[in-house]
C-alpha cells in the first residue's frame, strides 16, 4: 500500500480509537508536560500488518521517543489491541514528499519536458528534490522586519515574470527567514501554478551541478537544463564568490531566463552591492529588479514565532516563559526556535512543568545571559509602559488619579526591588520629599492588602521589570 493510501486511513476510525486509548494509559504513568511535548504531536496512520503507523512532526521524536517510551508505548497498544504492535514511525515532511511523488500532483523540481528537437540525454534523476512542504507563507510569522520582504515574495509568486520584481533578491543574516521565503515561493507557485518548472538550488548545489558537467563533458546538457526552467530560485549566492567559471555559467543562464520573462529569486546574507569576489556585470544584474532585506524580528514577532512554533508541537508555553526566551535571544530566529526545543526536552526529562526559573537555568549557557544593572529608569520606564501614561508624568507635578498611583505604585516597587534610599527615589519622582517616598510605600502595601487586582498587576510589573534585568 503506497503513501497516499496510508494518508486516506488517517480517518480510519479504528486506529484512531486505538491510539486514543493507548494515549489514556500513557497518560496515567507520566508527567503531563512530557505528555504534551511527545504524545499530542502525534497522529495515528493505520494499522496494517502488526504494525502500526504513526506520524510525527520531525525526526527529533523518533529518536526520542524510541530511547525513551518504546516499552510504554507497546505495553500501552498490547493493552488496548490485545496484540503485540511494532511501532513504525513516518515523519510528516517526508510523507508529504511521497505523496507529492506518488499522485504527480505537479512537475517535481528541476523537471523539465524532454522533447526530440532537443537532442540531448539528461539523466534527471540526479536533479530530483523537492521544496520543503513546512516553508509556507501560511507559517510565516510577518513583523516590522520582513513585511516588505514577504509582500514581495508573495507578489512574485502570484505572477511569475510578471512583476518588476525580476530578479527578486532577498538578503540578511543567517536564520532570519530567507530560506523559508524563497522557499515558500516554490511552494506557491507549485499549487497555483502547476505546470510552471520550478528549480530551488543552494549555489554550492548549482556550483557542484556545474563542475559535475565539467566533468563528464554534459555542460550543454547543463545549460539547457537550466535555462529551460520558468522559476529559478538560488539561495546564498555570496558562495559564487572566486567561483569564476560558475559566475560566467550563471551569468549566461541569468541573461537568458531574464529575456524570455521567466521569474529569478535569489538569497544572499548581503546587498548584491556588498559582496565579494563577485563579477561586476553579475552585482549589476541582481539588481534589476528588487532587492530587499530582513531584519532581525522584534520583540513581539518574536513572541508570536514561540507561540506558533509551541502550538504546532501541542505544548504549552507560560507567557513568562515565551517573553524570558524572546527577551534573550534578539538576532536569530533559527537559535529562538532551538531554545524552545531545548526547554522542552529538559521540561520532559525531568518531568517538572516549564517555568520562568527553569528556563533561566536551562538557558544560561546557550544564551549567554547577562544580568544588567537595574536602575530606577529602567523601573520608571516599565511602570509607566504598564499603565500606558508617559514616562515624564510620573516626575511631573500632576494630580490626575491614574498617574499619581502609578507613580506611587513606582516608588514601592524602587524600594522593593533595587533598596534604594529614600531620598534618592524622592530626586527621581521631580525632587519629591523622602515623607512622600514613605507614604507611598505604606499605601501601596495597604492596596496590595485590600485589592487583588492591584496585587496582581504589581506582580505582572515586578517580572517585567526582573526580565528587563537579563
Amino acid at each position: 500500500m503506497n503513501s497516499l493510501n496510508m494518508l486516506e486511513e488517517a480517518t480510519n476510525s479504528d486506529v484512531k480509537s486505538v491510539w486514543e486509548k493507548c494515549c489514556s494509559l500513557i497518560k496515567e504513568q507520566i508527567p503531563g508536560p512530557s505528555f504534551r511535548t511527545w504524545f499530542n504531536p502525534i497522529e495515528p496512520i493505520k494499522i496494517e500488518n502488526g504494525n502500526i503507523f504513526l506520524m510525527i512532526p520531525n525526526q527529533f521524536f523518533i529518536e526520542w521517543l524510541d530511547g525513551r517510551y518504546s516499552e510504554l508505548i507497546k505495553s500501552s497498544l498490547l493493552s488496548v489491541y490485545n496484540q503485540e504492535l511494532n511501532v513504525s514511525y513516518v515523519v510528516k515532511d517526508q510523507l508529504s514528499q511521497q505523496i507529492a511523488l506518488e499522485e504527480n500532483i505537479s512537475q517535481p523540481v528541476y523537471s523539465i519536458p524532454k522533447t526530440p528537437s532537443q537532442g540531448y540525454d539528461v539523466d534527471l534523476s540526479k536533479f530530483d528534490t523537492f521544496l520543503n512542504s513546512r516553508y509556507t507563507f501560511d507559517n510565516f510569522i510577518e513583523g516590522n522586519g520582513n513585511k516588505f520582504a514577504k509582500a514581495a515574495a508573495l507578489a512574485v509568486s502570484e505572477k511569475p515574470g510578471k512583476t518588476s520584481f525580476n530578479p527578486l533578491v532577498i538578503y540578511g543574516g543567517a536564520g532570519l527567514g530567507k530560506t523559508h521565503l524563497i522557499q515558500a515561493i516554490g511552494n506557491y507557485v507549485r499549487q497555483h501554478h502547476p505546470t510552471k518548472k520550478i528549480a530551488y538550488v543552494t549555489s554550492e548545489n548549482f556550483t557542484n551541478d556545474f563542475v559535475i558537467a565539467i566533468r563528464n563533458d554534459k555542460v550543454q546538457e547543463f545549460s539547457r537544463l537550466y535555462r529551460n526552467f520558468d522559476i529559478l530560485m538560488v539561495d546564498d549566492i555570496q558562495f559564487f564568490a572566486d567561483k569564476g567559471k560558475t559566475q560566467e555559467e550563471f551569468f549566461h543562464t541569468f541573461n537568458t531566463l531574464h529575456q524570455m520573462g521567466k521569474q529569478i529569486v535569489l538569497t544572499s546574507d548581503r546587498p548584491p552591492k556588498e559582496l565579494k569576489h563577485v563579477e561586476e556585470r553579475l552585482i549589476s544584474r541582481f539588481q534589476w529588479g528588487l532587492v530587499t532585506d530582513i531584519q532581525p524580528p522584534d520583540l513581539e514577532t518574536r513572541i508570536a514565532i514561540l507561540q506558533k512554533r509551541s502550538e504546532e508541537d501541542g505544548v504549552y508555553l507560560p507567557p513568562d516563559v515565551c517573553e524570558f526566551v524572546a527577551m534573550n535571544i534578539t538576532t536569530n530566529i533559527r537559535e529562538l526556535e532551538g531554545s524552545l526545543i531545548k526547554l522542552l526536552a529538559y521540561a520532559s526529562i525531568s518531568n517538572t512543568e516549564l517555568t520562568l526559573d527553569l528556563a533561566k537555568s536551562v538557558l544560561k549557557d546557550t544564551i549567554a545571559i547577562k544580568k544588567k544593572n537595574l536602575s530606577i529608569d529602567m523601573v520608571q520606564k516599565t511602570v509607566a509602559s504598564y499603565y500606558n501614561i508617559p514616562e515624564d508624568m510620573l516626575r511631573a507635578k500632576t494630580r490626575k488619579k491614574e498617574v499619581v498611583e502609578a507613580r506611587q505604585i513606582c516608588m514601592y516597587l524602587i524600594k522593593e526591588i533595587l533598596g534604594s534610599s529614600l531620598k534618592t527615589i524622592g530626586l527621581h519622582f521631580g525632587g519629591r520629599d523622602h515623607s512622600t517616598v514613605i507614604y507611598a510605600c505604606k499605601l501601596v502595601d495597604e492596596w496590595m492588602t485590600a485589592n487583588p487586582k492591584i496585587k496582581d498587576d504589581i506582580e505582572i510589573i515586578k517580572r517585567k521589570i526582573e526580565l528587563a534585568g537579563y
